[in-house]
């Protein structure tokens, strides 16, 4: 018979888990990454209570003490694998508090770990379970009504185009929610012993979330559904016996899912799907249609071969991704802190040993479901209901093998997981037998205990990075204040910070680069703001030496300010821990020709071009180092292939212009105007460039055609035209 205190800690605990259904629906614009930052902290926070809650519950129950399975032992070997990686790897500090922008890191796995625990303890009845799942899909299905609001045009899609994104603020991560959905409303429709109405209400929500989950046109997600319904009819068609109606839906699934490819693939060149942004996604997946996944996938493997047993921490792809950059990446993003693809990433952040761990989740997980006897005479599940599961895991396999996790998709991953360890595990005897918490004083020192620890969580691990977050936003807006409020913004931002500290740094330094230039700031808090600015990020590369990222921000920084002798070094670094990357290369070369160390630049820029020729910008910037080295026959010789191009790039005009050639000057712009005969300022600067040869007359000339194209011009060009003809150079 429980009493009042421990009915009180229980319904606590229980409501905290039944609020995590209803975290995506958070989105925080007060916040630094708004779709990201609220959800984690609210479910960090509902965590901590939950389990401060159940600890003292499960002191004064014993039927509340965690139980034994299969899924405890790999969770725990998960855990214990991948802490000790984050300790040895590249950034213990940033493995722990990871980011704003993923809010990952060890400091969620621990928080994932304390929700299995309470909620496999405290949802200790199916019907507890099914109303668990019951209300994640009807949250689902509110987000399934936002997305075609979306589509209506009555919401924004928050990463603009046409991919829906829900409140996830990303297409991919609405899509891996649906994904998870379709089978769990599946596996209701085939538990849940409900009424026609609630059965009907499962259908719909079933047609929203596929609908949803097509119109985010995430072809990961497409493939997982696809993957996932083929085996959950397999499954079905090979071991149902008894329901034969049962056997044949699944069949026409499958058929209906083998026709609508077919035709994608039959029928991709017709304008019908060519001209539809979401069809032509879909009829577009090929293993060529993401060349520079599969480069990220081979960097990510050298990565592992150097690191093999306990990897580089949580957060660590950013150094993989650096010192093994294949150049052929050019055209993509430069910073990718993520492989895509949710096993890799756990072999580089836990080595071989992490993956392994993660990878007997799901092992134990089917295990558990197709051979396990249910405890408390839980009635066993049917075939349907193992399929749809079984479906579930594999969707989300395939769709995990192209992207990666977030706190959506692991508060669901780790439900299903704690439900079945709650329907699963079995009691361990020594803690069972342990004696309850008795007695006056020793409760109210463990609830006074408990309740310090749960504050100092809070506040610590929450709330701490909240005010950054909010100090970090607010620093980016415009305020009455002018810059100097926004210095104190970013101040607190910086004071406070634990997690996200990297982030406040690099915010700063490009705002500190347009206070500098601003002739309306004082001087004064000119010299405050960039000394601020750089005071930061010398405290990340601090903590973080060996990170090129850092150090290109810190040399740009520098480079931007004209000091240029304080960027060498910091690009000499950057280029050392990532001597294949090319904007690394460009922007040492940009120091090394400011410092006058011309060939020291162009023999950078050498090698930048020739592990990539094909890179149209590496061969102009190659050519525009050439120019100012004064290697004019070998700047020829690189822009020749690409004179159309050139002729256009202004970088090659000012290289020339600075180094007098004006002769070169005139021929790229008799060159443009050739091409454009019409345009009135291209007739403009060729005037210009005609003077600077002493060619007076061919430059009153110009600016006659120029007036004649475009007669707005003729307050700006008769003023020049009365100059030159008087002798002087305008």
């Amino acid at each position: 018979m429980q009493n009042a205190l421990e009915r009180t800690l229980l319904s606590i605990a229980r409501a905290g888990v039944y609020l995590a259904p209803f975290i995506p629906l958070i989105i925080s614009g007060s916040l630094f990454f708004p779709f990201i930052t609220g959800k984690n902290f609210a479910f960090r926070v509902i965590v901590e209570i939950i389990f401060a809650s159940w600890l003292l519950l499960a002191l004064r129950a014993p039927e509340f003490r965690f139980r034994r399975s299969l899924l405890l032992w790999g969770l725990a070997a998960f855990l214990a694998f991948i802490g000790i990686a984050d300790l040895v790897g590249a950034n213990p500090f940033k493995s722990f508090w990871s980011n704003f922008e993923r809010m990952e890191g060890y400091l969620t796995l621990l928080h994932l770990g304390a929700y299995f625990l309470v909620a496999s303890s405290v949802l200790n009845a199916e019907k507890l379970w099914l109303r668990f799942f019951a209300t994640s899909v009807g949250v689902s299905s509110f987000l399934g009504i936002y997305g075609i609001l979306q589509l209506a045009g009555k919401l924004v899609i928050n990463q603009g185009g046409v991919r829906l994104d829900g409140t996830f603020g990303n297409a991919a991560y609405f899509a891996g929610y649906m994904l998870f959905h379709v089978f769990l409303t599946l596996f209701l429709l085939f538990r849940h012993r409900v009424a026609r109405p609630w059965k009907w209400f499962y259908c719909g929500a079933l047609a929203l979330q596929v609908a949803t989950l097509y119109f985010t046109a995430t072809r990961g997600a497409a493939v997982g559904l696809v993957a996932g319904v083929f085996l959950s009819a397999l499954l079905v068609a090979l071991f149902e016996r008894e329901n034969r109606r049962l056997r044949r839906a699944p069949a026409a699934a499958v058929l209906v899912l083998v026709a609508f490819v077919s035709a994608l693939y039959a029928f991709n060149d017709r304008p019908l799907i060519r001209d539809n942004p979401t069809l032509h996604r879909y009829a577009s997946i090929s293993p060529s249609s993401a060349p520079a996944r599969f480069m990220v996938w081979g960097m990510a493997l050298e990565g592992f071969k150097e690191n093999p047993v306990w990897g580089w921490g949580q957060e660590g792809f950013n150094y993989v991704f650096n010192k093994y950059y294949n150049p052929r990446l050019w055209g993509q993003e430069q910073w990718f802190d993520r492989t895509h693809n949710i096993f890799l990433d756990w072999l580089i952040a836990g080595g071989a040993l992490g993956l392994l761990a993660y990878l007997s989740l799901f092992w134990f997980l089917l295990l558990l479901l197709w051979r396990a006897s249910a405890q408390g005479g839980g009635a066993p599940y049917s075939i349907a209901e193992k399929s749809a599961l079984s479906g579930l895991i594999a969707g989300y396999t395939v769709h995990n093998f192209f992207v990666f996790d977030n706190i959506g998709s692991y508060i669901l991953f780790f439900s299903l997981l704690a439900y079945a360890h709650a329907r699963y595990g079995t009691p361990f005897a020594s803690l069972t037998l342990r004696p309850r918490l008795a007695g006056r004083t020793a409760l109210i020192v463990a609830s006074v205990t408990l309740l310090a620890l749960l504050l100092a969580a809070v506040y610590g691990l929450n709330l701490r990075g909240i005010l950054v977050a909010r100090a970090l936003i607010e620093g980016l807006k415009t305020h009455g204040g002018g810059v100097a409020e926004n210095l104190s913004f970013y101040r607190k931002a910086a004071s406070r910070s634990l997690m996200g500290s990297q982030e406040v740094a690099e915010q700063v330094v490009p705002v500190a680069l347009l206070v500098s230039a601003n002739a309306a700031t004082p001087p004064a808090l000119k010299v405050e703001f960039v000394a601020f600015a750089e005071r930061i990020m010398k405290r990340e590369i601090l903590r973080a030496p060996e990170d090129a990222r850092l150090r290109i921000f810190l040399g740009t920084f520098y480079n931007r300010l004209g000091r240029f002798s304080d960027a060498a070094p910091e690009l000499l670094q950057a280029h050392s821990l990532s001597p294949a990357k090319q904007t690394i290369a460009f922007e040492f070369a940009s120091t090394y020709l400011n410092l006058g160390r011309r060939q020291e630049a162009l023999a950078l820029l050498k090698e930048a071009y020739e592990r990539a020729p094909e890179f149209q910008n590496a061969r102009v910037t190659y050519a525009v180092g050439a120019i100012y080295a004064k290697e004019l026959a070998l700047a020829g010789e690189l822009l020749t292939p690409i004179e159309e191009q050139a002729v256009f790039d202004e970088r090659v005009v000012k290289a020339y212009f600075d180094i007098k050639r004006y002769d070169k000057v005139l021929a790229i712009w008799l060159a443009r105007v050739e091409k454009q005969p019409d345009n009135a300022q291209a007739r403009v600067s060729l005037g210009a460039a005609h003077l600077l040869i002493g060619n007076r007359a061919q430059a009153i000339a110009e600016l006659q055609k120029a007036i004649t194209l475009n007669p707005a011009l003729r307050e700006q060009a008769e003023p020049y035209i009365k100059e030159i003809r008087a002798g002087r150079n305008p």
